[in-house]
């Protein structure tokens, strides 16, 4: 959306005011985004009627020269603060590093709203990409507004004057003011139609920031995650929740606990089956701090309820994915149809046909689910990770009838997310326990807790089919993706819709996304529930999908008698950025070049969130054991607005990846999750990674994409088309094994 399509306020001192007791005089901008704000009413007339008036300011100039900017995304240690910070200080011409970013007092305001899933929320890598433009608008309005103010008081043009560093001067006569200084005045003049941006090459932090805000507090230990977070008279609660999926609580021996030092309080959390990802039963223990809760909960004794799950397990949903496949009776949602694929295969050269499955993953973020509430005077105020705040609101209203305008977030960084903080139970748990207690009470998730929560990422299943012709191009192509739908509120109505897509889901095998094209193609998602519960994963469908494609299109060449880089180069059709990123990363990695002996290159690639990626991943073979020696990566995602966080991003999603494509897995056996801790669900740790090498491709500068989930989904696809061209193993499930297979 462009400048033209917001409307720029700035606050009346009056009203400025009552946004907090903290703020004192000063400037606020803000954007309204006229089509959200069919209920609301300008600051002028709000103020003639004598009602408050909530706005959106995003910029704040306050008298003691501190300037504020309010982020409505949350920050899971991904440096997405740093990069809005740096939005506003380049037009404001201020050190990004000297800004304050704060929450907002209403962080349900309609301009808030993610404009594309239509609930307040921070996710699928859109942070920067969905805030660059009104940010910069922000801060150049607000340094319009301040050049004018000291013009005015000078006698002199605006055009003769400048900002630098916090200061307007004006060069021919000396003279200079502070921002702070000037504030109030800026407030009461009328806001310009239109403001001039910075010429990029003008540009001092957008593009060349190295470090993220706060890094050395967190270096040092000093810096407060949710975890942290203490208030007066706060009890601590761990819930233990059902061992067998779907459970219910039969009855509770609780003498026991009670009589553990430091332990106030046992009782049960009801389930929420009627809100989707909404929380199973369990049992609170709520105590003076986590240890004595931990010790508490052990000493409880509960009888469970049978569950219809006693007998599901997921060694054996592969096969099940496919009989329902194959059943005829599978609801197929198409993504991409050209030609006609079933009239194709009978006058096809060489077919292929393969089945990729990947199993359920947990999140696992470093620091595990924790958040704290308070319900207090008719409200409820949440502190911790509120990643997706209208899931805060819902919770309130569902579990203490509390309606959203007297919900508060006080949102911290947390360590880490990965989708983990996008699932909902636990919000759903901790308004219960506040609203019950009615003291503020932090909920912790123990590890365990976190490995066994069943909201991680669903197991899938993939056939494709595919044929050559006599030249070796890629004539037709088939897939059906087998998977669960998200929960239905990222995706409200879907099911009405008359194409009844789960975008989510299909991510990589849309039109807009999927790379390749061949003269017959039938690509599709299958809609399969097992009814575990399943949630957001980093990356989401992008790593099933991109592994299933990306090793399809390794076999194919490999049919064809053809490289793989070239193969896929003579597949895509007007997609420049996307066959630079694999050029580069092919070059860099040493493609084409003879390789030593016991050494092979695998490479893949894929596009999402309007960025492209390619991976080269270098494998080594030495005394019977394959280990991986170097990842290539390529990006190009746009403007990098915090290059130092945008590598960041890169290096994390590498890891990421190699988890994926080595260790993540999650195991249900009757029911019960078997894993409960790192020692049985391995992740990557230092010693695993490769060398790395990033090259960091900026084609298009005039916008960023997304970067945060761009990385993970190639590197198990390219860890294992290099396995088969180092021994012959095509190896189509994960996590892979680095071994000398001798029964290939």
């Amino acid at each position: 959306m462009s400048s033209q399509d917001k409307e720029v306020v700035v606050l009346p001192r009056r009203d400025f005011l009552k946004l907090s007791t903290v703020l004192a005089s000063g400037l606020a901008i803000g954007f309204h985004w006229p089509q959200l704000l069919s209920s609301a009413v300008a600051a002028d007339s709000a103020v003639a009627a004598g009602t408050p008036f909530e706005p959106n300011a995003w910029v704040r100039v306050l008298a003691d020269n501190s300037v504020k900017i309010v982020a409505h995304k949350h920050d899971s240690g991904t440096g997405t603060l740093t990069a809005l910070a740096a939005c506003v200080a380049e037009e404001l011409d201020v050190d990004p590093m000297q800004i304050e970013v704060i929450t907002p007092e209403n962080p349900f305001f309609e301009v808030y709203i993610h404009p594309v899933w239509k609930v307040f929320s921070t996710g699928g890598s859109t942070s920067v990409s969905l805030e660059y433009d009104r940010l910069r608008q922000a801060g150049a309005t607000a340094r319009a507004l301040l050049l004018a103010a000291a013009a005015e008081q000078w006698t002199v043009s605006p055009a003769s004057c400048s900002s630098q560093d916090g200061r307007i001067v004006h060069a021919a006569s000396g003279r200079s003011a502070s921002y702070g200084d000037l504030a109030e005045a800026a407030a009461q003049l009328p806001v310009p139609e239109h403001v001039a941006l910075k010429d990029p090459a003008q540009f001092k932090y957008i593009g060349k920031l190295k470090h993220k805000r706060h890094a050395a507090e967190k270096v040092n230990g000093s810096f407060r995650y949710s975890i942290d977070v203490t208030l007066p008279g706060m009890w601590v609660a761990v819930i233990e929740r059902a061992p067998v999926i779907g459970a219910k609580v039969l009855d509770v021996d609780a003498s026991a606990a009670l009589q553990v030092p430091g332990v106030y309080q046992v009782m049960q959390v009801p389930a929420h089956p009627e809100v989707l990802g909404g929380n199973f039963e369990g049992v609170a223990v709520l105590a003076q701090d986590y240890w004595s809760a931990e010790r508490g909960r052990a000493a409880l004794q509960i009888r469970w309820s049978e569950s219809r799950f006693a007998d599901f397990n997921s060694a054996a949903l592969g096969a099940e994915q496919a009989t329902y496949l194959e059943s005829g009776q599978a609801p197929l949602v198409p993504t991409i149809v050209s030609g006609d694929v079933e009239a194709h295969w009978a006058q096809a050269g060489t077919l292929l046909e393969a089945d990729y499955l990947m199993p359920y993953k947990v999140q696992n973020p470093l620091e595990p689910v924790c958040i704290t509430a308070w319900v207090k005077d008719a409200g409820i105020s949440y502190w911790g990770g509120v990643q997706v705040p209208s899931s805060a609101g819902e919770a309130a209203q569902v579990v203490c009838g509390i309606p959203m305008e007297n919900v508060t977030i006080n949102d911290t960084v947390s360590g880490g997310s990965f989708g983990a903080r996008e699932s909902k139970y636990w919000l759903f748990e901790v308004a219960y326990l506040a609203n019950r207690t009615g003291r503020p009470v932090k909920l912790i998730n123990s590890r365990t807790d976190e490995m066994r929560s069943l909201f991680g990422h669903p197991a899938t299943f993939h056939r494709l089919k595919g044929s050559l012709d006599a030249k070796g191009n890629l004539s037709g192509l088939q897939l059906r993706a087998v998977s669960p739908a998200s929960p239905e509120q990222w995706e409200p109505g879907y099911l009405e819709r008359p194409d009844q897509m789960d975008y989510s889901t299909t991510e990589a095998i849309s039109p807009w996304d999927f790379a390749y094209r061949a003269e017959h193609m039938d690509i599709g998602w299958v809609r399969h529930e097992t009814g575990v519960p399943t949630g957001w994963y980093r990356s989401v469908s992008f790593i099933p999908n991109v592994f299933a494609v990306e090793s399809f299109m390794d076999e194919l060449a490999d049919a064809a008698g053809r490289d793989p880089l070239e193969f896929r180069l003579a597949h895509m059709h007007e997609r420049p950025r996307h066959v630079s990123v694999l050029r580069q990363a092919a070059e860099r990695a040493g493609w084409g070049r003879p390789q030593p002996a016991g050494t092979s290159l695998g490479i893949a690639t894929n596009q999402a969130y309007h960025s492209y990626v390619a991976v080269v991943a270098k494998l080594v073979q030495e005394q019977g054991r394959i280990r991986i020696d170097k990842l290539t990566c390529a990006v190009d995602c746009g403007l990098a607005v915090s290059p130092g966080g945008v590598e960041e991003q890169i290096y994390g999603g590498l890891m990421w990846g190699l988890g994926h494509a080595l260790f993540d897995r999650m195991d249900i056996q009757n029911g019960r999750v078997l894993q409960s801790n790192f020692h049985d669900y391995r992740v990557a740790r230092m010693s695993d990674m490769p060398e790395i090498e990033i090259i960091l491709l900026q084609e298009e500068r005039d916008k960023p994409g997304g970067v945060g989930e761009l990385t993970s989904p190639p590197v198990a696809p390219a860890i294992a088309n290099a396995l088969f061209r180092l021994t012959g193993d095509r190896q189509r499930s994960t996590p892979l094994e680095l071994a000398v297979r001798t029964n290939v």
